[in-house]
């Protein structure tokens, strides 16, 4: 059973706010057990004595972006000393 430490205020589409008072509920939507759990306020399952993990997606590791050598600014020139 998920346990809100605090009250959750969330969208479920976008427009609307609901929110979901502190405590421990039967059923929330993935997205709210998702919310809470980033904010730190997802609390412990007591009849389980377990923290509540929240199954997410493994994201794939974003390879490192080599750095780029700094380039040197463009010389300017003068056209008039050309001539």
């Amino acid at each position: 059973m998920p346990v809100l430490k605090q009250s959750l205020k969330w969208s479920p589409d976008g427009c609307r706010v609901e929110t979901i008072l502190a405590g421990e509920h039967e059923e929330l939507p993935v997205r709210a057990i998702e919310i809470a759990a980033q904010l730190g306020i997802l609390g412990v399952d007591t009849e389980n004595e377990q923290e509540i993990i929240t199954e997410q997606p493994e994201q794939p590791e974003q390879p490192e972006q080599p750095e780029q050598p700094e380039q040197p600014a463009p010389e300017k020139t003068d056209k008039k000393a050309k001539k």
